[in-house]
């Protein structure tokens, strides 16, 4: 820590000095913020955070990491006066505007470093003090996890997995951000990828690449919308479909009419549980008969840090709770008739569902992670 800590500082002298002599330090181009930039997300990569947030701070620049899903302050700042310069620079490799100020903006690159090759997105957003950069980090050398490794009881893997297989449905996973629902998706779509079946991805982003799966990447500007993709899909002979996320009620409306013609569709809602995935479905207008004929099944999933000594309290790395209702007569004939949340919950459980609560119970009973961490998550 001493050596980067002196690293640190003799970067932030030579930006100083270049920001003195040369008058491209303002476009964040000089040799010393280059290397400042690179040497802060190679500390985020090597850190194992999933994010890097970039914030105004006492008249200058601080650094937040989200490790194992909490924020974490680096021990470094940035002088303000050498704030535009970091922000430029990154907006630069992100391909985005670097006079626009007020406004916020999207971009992406690709970081390789050290032998680390990491995809990053980068958000802007001004704030009062200047300008919030987050970025978003896919480290693209970890492998995908499979279906075994997302932590599922044997129960509850055996249901998914026979939920995947079918030939055509609705499948949602749903959960808050940053829940694990897009490495839940590819997981079942590394499952069930094969030569004899054309599945394709409407994805916004294309957070990882799989190999013999088409996979589009959505684009509203060039009129390339989850809704308009959709459309076009029909025409590709697909017998599978990937749909990154439910937004609206279009899409909702095409998804639950092509689950109805013979297509499986995986997708993802931002719900709460699983039973209120129904409720924000019918909120979206799709009709009851319309949802009942065709939702197979709803997983609902959380990440808690995963304990590895229960006596100094310490964790490393992440586990998933889940919930998973598979839509039965009885719940099908609730959809129908308009029953509520409430009621849709005690019929799963009755179909054998185990909540969010009882799932995070058992793991920390078992010691993978502590009924504290479970509180905090749920």
């Amino acid at each position: 820590m001493q050596t980067e800590e002196t690293f640190w500082r003799i970067l932030i002298n030579q930006c100083r000095q270049e920001q003195t002599v040369g008058g491209e330090g303002t476009a964040g181009g000089s040799a010393a913020m280059v290397r400042l930039a690179d040497f802060l997300i190679l500390q985020a990569v090597e850190a194992g955070a999933s994010d890097l947030h970039i914030e105004p701070w006492q008249q200058g620049l601080r650094f937040r990491l989200r490790i194992d899903g909490l924020l974490q302050v680096m021990p470094w700042q940035l002088p303000g006066e050498l704030a535009p310069m970091l922000v430029s620079r990154l907006k630069v490799l992100a391909g985005m505007d670097i006079a626009r100020h007020q406004q916020p903006q999207d971009g992406a690159f690709i970081f390789q470093e050290q032998g680390q090759r990491v995809d990053i997105r980068v958000a802007s957003m001004p704030v009062d003090g200047g300008e919030m950069l987050v970025l978003r980090l896919m480290n693209m050398q970890e492998e995908m996890l499979t279906l075994g490794e997302l932590g599922f009881t044997a129960e509850n893997e055996q249901k998914f997995r026979g939920l995947i297989q079918r030939p055509a449905g609705l499948i949602i996973v749903c959960g808050p951000m940053n829940s694990g629902k897009s490495t839940s998706l590819y997981a079942a779509l590394r499952e069930i990828n094969s030569p004899e079946k054309n599945w394709l991805t409407l994805e916004d982003p294309i957070e990882r690449r799989i190999q013999g799966v088409n996979q589009i990447q959505v684009n509203p500007q060039a009129g390339l919308s989850y809704a308009t993709g959709l459309r076009a899909v029909l025409r590709m002979d697909a017998q599978g479909i990937l749909l990154g996320e439910i937004r609206d009620e279009e899409t909702a409306m095409l998804a639950v009419r092509m689950a109805l013609t013979g297509h499986l569709i995986l997708t993802t809602l931002h719900t709460e549980s699983a039973a209120a995935a129904v409720l924000r479905l019918l909120e979206m207008k799709v009709p009851p008969y319309l949802l009942a004929a065709t939702l197979s099944g709803v997983l609902a999933q959380r990440l808690v840090r995963r304990c590895v000594d229960k006596e100094q309290g310490t964790y490393r790395g992440r586990i998933a709770l889940h919930e998973l209702m598979i839509v039965d007569q009885s719940i099908r004939e609730a959809i129908l008739t308009g029953q509520s949340q409430k009621r849709l919950e005690e019929l799963a459980l009755q179909g054998g569902m185990q909540t969010l609560w009882a799932d995070g119970e058992a793991k920390a009973e078992a010691g993978m992670t502590t009924m504290a961490e479970v509180a905090r998550v749920l």
